[in-house]
C-alpha cells in the first residue's frame, strides 16, 4: 500500500539485516526515511553485530538490539513493547513476522516485485521504499562518524608517526574463498611503500589477525597494523582519511563506499554488480572465468578466480588511482 499522506507518519520502525556489510548497504534506507519524514521518530532494530552503526546516529530515535537466539519470553516482551509504540510505518528488510505481530498502517511488502535484471543490493533495498510511494532518487549512505572517532584516528596516526598520505589494506573476509592470496597482498604493500612512498595500514577484525600477521611476515618493508584495534566507526574515519582502500569483498569495502573513499576491490566468487563498491572513481579487479562469479560457499575448482589475479595488475591499478586525482 502506497503512503498517501506523509505528514501523518509520526513513528517509523526500520528492521535492518544481520551482517555488518549487509547492514551498511541498508543505510540509504535510513537516509530516505529521514528525508521523507523529517519530523518522525525513526526506531531501528539491529542485530548485536551492527548496533555500533546506529548507536548515537542523529537519525535514530531508539535503537533496539535484537538477538535471534534470545529466549522466547524475551521475544514476546519485545513484540509487546514494540506494539505499544503504535508505529505508522514499518520498513522490514528481514522479511520477518515483526510487521504482522506489531501492526502498523503501512509496511513494506514481503513479496519482491522487482523489475527484471541484475542490480546492486543497495538498490534492491531502496526499491522497498519506492514500492510504498517514497522518493528514492537521492538515497546516499548514512554512516555516522562522531568527531571523537575522527579525533581518535588522528591521534593514532600521529602516535604512529604517519604525517603523509597512506593506503588502507583490508586482506580479510568472512569467507575464506573471498580472500586474495597473502603473497599478492605482501607484494603490492611492499611496492606501495617502495615505489609510491605510501604508508600502508593493515586493518581487519579479530579473525583477520592471523591473516595480517602472515602477510606482514612475507613483506620486506614494514606495514602499520591496526587490525582489531579500531571500532567500526573509527575504521570508517581511518578509511575516510586515506588516499585509497584496497580490499576483498568484505565489510570494510562497504565502509569505504559509505564514507566516500576511493576503493580498489578484489573480487572472485561473488558478483561485483551486486556487492561491489559504488563510487564513480572505484575499481574492481576480477578474473574473467566461466565459473566466476559462482556465488557458492565452497570452491569446486582450484580457486582460480582469486589465485590467477596478478599482483602487478593490482599494483598498477592502485598506483593509477593514487596518481590520477
Amino acid at each position: 500500500m502506497k503512503i498517501k499522506d506523509k505528514g501523518k507518519i509520526k513513528r517509523v520502525l526500520f528492521i535492518t539485516l544481520s551482517n555488518i556489510g549487509d547492514i551498511i548497504l541498508t543505510t540509504p534506507i535510513l537516509a530516505v526515511l529521514k528525508k521523507e519524514f523529517p519530523q518522525a521518530n525513526i526506531d531501528v532494530i539491529s542485530g548485536p553485530s551492527g548496533k555500533e552503526i546506529f548507536l548515537g546516529h542523529p537519525f535514530v530515535s531508539v535503537l533496539v538490539v535484537y538477538d535471534k537466539f534470545s529466549k522466547l519470553q524475551s521475544k514476546r516482551q519485545l513484540v509487546k513493547n514494540l506494539r505499544n509504540n503504535k508505529y505508522d510505518l514499518i520498513c522490514d528488510l528481514r522479511n520477518s513476522l515483526f510487521p504482522f505481530l506489531i501492526g502498523a498502517r503501512y509496511r513494506t511488502s514481503l513479496i519482491r516485485k522487482w523489475p527484471s535484471g541484475l542490480r546492486h543490493k543497495r538498490d534492491e533495498h531502496i526499491l522497498k521504499l519506492k514500492e510504498i510511494g517514497l522518493d528514492v532518487t537521492h538515497a546516499p549512505f548514512s554512516f555516522h562518524i562522531d568527531a571523537k572517532d575522527q579525533t581518535f584516528v588522528n591521534e593514532t596516526l600521529s602516535d604512529m608517526g604517519i604525517k603523509k598520505d597512506f593506503v588502507v589494506v583490508s586482506p580479510g573476509a568472512k569467507s575464506h574463498i573471498k580472500r586474495w592470496n597473502r603473497r599478492g597482498f605482501a607484494l603490492i604493500c611492499d611496492r606501495l611503500i617502495n615505489e609510491v612512498n605510501m604508508d600502508v595500514i593493515m586493518v581487519g577484525d579479530v579473525q583477520d589477525k592471523e591473516i595480517v600477521s602472515k602477510i606482514t611476515a612475507h613483506m620486506k618493508k614494514k606495514a602499520r597494523d591496526l587490525t582489531a584495534k579500531l571500532t567500526l566507526r573509527q575504521l570508517g574515519a581511518l578509511i575516510r582519511s586515506s588516499r585509497l582502500l584496497i580490499t576483498n569483498d568484505s565489510a570494510p569495502l562497504h565502509v569505504g563506499s559509505a564514507v566516500g573513499a576511493r576503493v580498489l576491490a578484489i573480487f572472485g566468487p561473488t558478483d561485483p554488480r551486486k556487492y561491489g563498491p559504488t563510487g564513480k572513481h572505484d575499481t574492481v579487479i576480477r578474473k574473467k572465468l566461466k565459473c566466476a562469479p559462482c556465488e557458492v560457499a565452497q570452491c569446486k575448482e582450484n580457486h582460480e578466480c582469486m589465485n590467477l589475479i596478478d599482483p602487478n595488475t593490482v599494483f598498477d591499478t592502485a598506483k593509477k588511482m593514487l596518481t590520477d586525482i
